[in-house]
C-alpha cells in the first residue's frame, strides 16, 4: 500500500468515485461521513472485496474539535495518513438580499475551516504529503447565486495558493474545480444535460474525469499550487445567474 489518503464527504456522489480510483492506486482509504454511514460501510466493503484497505469515519465538519480528530482516528486506523482529499461540502441557497450571518458563517465552518484544520493536522505529521482541495469552476464564472457557497469556494481557491507557497516542501497542494457533473435538488437529468450541452465541448464531465484529475495530482510530485478545471470549458460561459435559474437554457 501506498500510505492512507483521508477524502471527506467519500461515501457518495464524486467522493466515492475518487475513494474507488485511489483505492485502485494502491493507497488505503479513509471515507469520511456525516449522514450517510450506510453508503460509508457499503464503500468499505467493495474497496476490500476488491484487494484494498478502507475504513469509514464519522465527522460533523461543523464541529471544529472533531475535525482536528480525523487524521489521527484514519491514522490508527489505516496508518500514517500522507494524502486528504477536502471533498465535503455545503451548499445552500442564498443570495446578498437574503444574507444571513448564519449561514455565512456555517459555509466557512464546512467549507474553509474544517479544510484548514486538516490541512493544519496533516503538516504535523512526519514526511512528505499531498493535498486536493475539490472547489468548483465558479471561480472563473461568479455569479451571485448560493452567494456563501460561492465566497467560500473563492476562500479556497485563493489559500490553494497560498498554502502551496507556506507548506512547500513538506506538503503539495493543489485543487480540482468541476463543472456540472451530476443532478442535485435544483438540476434533474434532463436539466443538466441542457447545462452541459452549453459548454464550449458540448458535454459535461464525469466523476471520472474529476477523479482522474486527483489521482493526476496525487501521482505528480512536482506539481503544487495548481488548479485543475474539469469542466469541458464551462467556466468561459459567463452568466448572470446559476445555470439551475438560467431562464435563457431551454430544459
Amino acid at each position: 500500500m501506498r500510505g492512507t489518503v483521508l477524502v471527506t464527504g467519500g461515501s457518495k456522489r464524486i467522493g466515492r468515485e475518487i475513494c474507488l480510483r485511489l483505492s485502485e492506486e494502491g493507497f488505503s482509504i479513509a471515507i469520511h461521513y456525516r449522514s450517510s454511514e450506510i453508503e460509508a460501510n457499503q464503500l468499505v466493503e467493495q474497496i476490500e472485496s476488491n484487494g484494498g484497505k478502507a475504513c469509514s469515519l464519522y465527522c460533523d465538519l461543523s464541529d471544529s474539535d472533531s475535525v482536528k480528530g480525523l487524521i489521527h482516528e484514519a491514522t490508527d486506523s489505516l496508518g500514517t495518513v500522507g494524502g486528504l482529499v477536502n471533498n465535503a461540502s455545503l451548499f445552500s441557497f442564498d443570495r446578498i438580499e437574503s444574507l444571513s450571518e448564519e449561514l455565512w458563517t456555517e459555509h466557512m465552518k464546512v467549507n474553509v475551516f474544517s479544510p484548514l484544520v486538516l490541512i493544519g493536522e496533516l503538516s504535523k505529521s512526519a514526511g512528505d504529503s499531498w493535498v486536493v482541495n475539490l472547489l468548483d469552476f465558479k471561480v472563473k464564472s461568479p455569479n451571485a447565486d448560493y452567494l456563501s457557497y460561492t465566497g467560500s469556494r473563492f476562500a479556497m481557491y485563493g489559500l490553494t495558493s497560498a498554502l502551496a507557497i507556506d507548506l512547500a516542501p513538506k506538503i503539495r497542494v493543489n485543487s480540482v474545480a468541476p463543472g456540472h457533473v451530476l443532478t442535485s435538488d435544483i438540476l434533474d437529468e434532463d436539466s443538466l444535460k441542457a447545462v452541459q450541452k452549453q459548454s464550449p465541448l458540448g458535454f459535461g464531465p464525469s466523476e471520472k474525469d474529476v477523479s482522474d484529475a486527483v489521482v493526476f495530482l496525487a501521482n505528480s510530485p512536482s506539481i503544487t499550487g495548481q488548479t485543475i478545471f474539469v469542466d469541458s470549458g464551462e467556466r468561459f460561459r459567463q452568466v448572470g445567474k446559476d445555470p439551475a435559474f438560467d431562464e435563457g437554457l431551454k430544459f
